[in-house]
């Protein structure tokens, strides 16, 4: 659908022909919706959820927020609508299960090194994107302090929580910004950021360790831990899968090969495993 036709459509969303115009706004980008919906890691049996939201939010008080898009702005629609969509799956999951809570090690350090961990660890930006996003609120901000941040945060990450992180399935980066022009400012930025091969090359870099220490683990202790924090089963379920006696014994191999994974990396052994059983 050209801009001209989505100008088209929005504008009879003003209109009296607004069921019509909303059948076929629904029609037309309800794919694109459920995809950004899956992008951000909504389990399948919760997508109808996000999306019911995600379209009660674009049809609340006359089409708002749909209405608010203009034409000869920076961005083309849909990735003007990725950026909106963007964001209300952010909201959504923050009322079902609050924001992303800090690693403690993490949680009592200064606001800016709780802002790079946010930006690098859960929304997956490079270190130029972070300091874009953070050099606002942070003045003086260059990329060489966000590197050593990042060096000083890895560091404080235990072994398993390396590993969680390392899984995650990567988010579309949560769009922030206030204004009705900041959603089309931030929607083109996302279309035309990217991170450099250098940039890229050194993310690789600091991922790269844990995958080798994790690549020396003997396949058993592989499996534990791929069972137990990729696969997120419960200690039940990894002594059923793996043939142990009990829970209590598949924990005490899981911890086993966290503090084999710890040695591999030159850390500290991991703290012991507080997920449900």
């Amino acid at each position: 659908m050209s801009d001209e036709t989505v100008t088209d459509l929005l504008e009879r969303l003003s209109s009296g022909r607004v069921d019509t115009a909303w059948n076929e706004f629904i029609a037309q980008y309800a794919s694109l919706i459920r995809h950004v919906i899956r992008r951000h890691g909504t389990a399948d049996d919760r997508a109808d959820e996000c999306f019911a939201h995600v379209c009660g939010a674009l049809s609340d008080d006359g089409y708002r927020r749909l209405r608010r898009f203009r034409s000869d702005g920076p961005a083309r629609f849909r990735t003007w609508l990725v950026a909106v969509v963007s964001n209300l799956c952010v909201d959504w999951r923050r009322k079902e299960h609050g924001r992303s809570r800090l690693p403690r090690s993490v949680s009592h350090l200064p606001e800016l090194e709780q802002q790079v961990y946010r930006c690098i660890y859960l929304h997956r930006m490079s270190r130029a994107q972070c300091t874009r996003e953070l050099v606002t609120g942070f003045p003086g901000l260059n990329e060489a302090a966000v590197g050593d941040i990042n060096a000083r945060l890895f560091a404080l990450l235990t072994p398993q929580q390396r590993w969680q992180l390392s899984v995650r399935d990567p988010p579309l980066q949560p769009i922030t910004g206030s204004g009705e022009s900041g959603e089309n400012d931030l929607a083109c930025r996302i279309a035309t950021s990217a991170p450099g091969p250098d940039e890229l090359a050194s993310d690789l870099q600091e991922r790269q360790q844990l995958h080798d220490a994790l690549s020396r683990l003997p396949a058993d202790q592989r499996l534990l831990l791929r069972l137990r924090y990729e696969q997120n089963l419960t200690l039940a379920e990894v002594a059923r899968l793996t043939g142990q006696p009990d829970l209590f014994r598949a924990n005490r191999r899981i911890q086993g090969a966290l503090a084999r994974l710890a040695d591999l990396m030159g850390g500290d052994p991991p703290p012991i495993d507080r997920k449900s059983p």
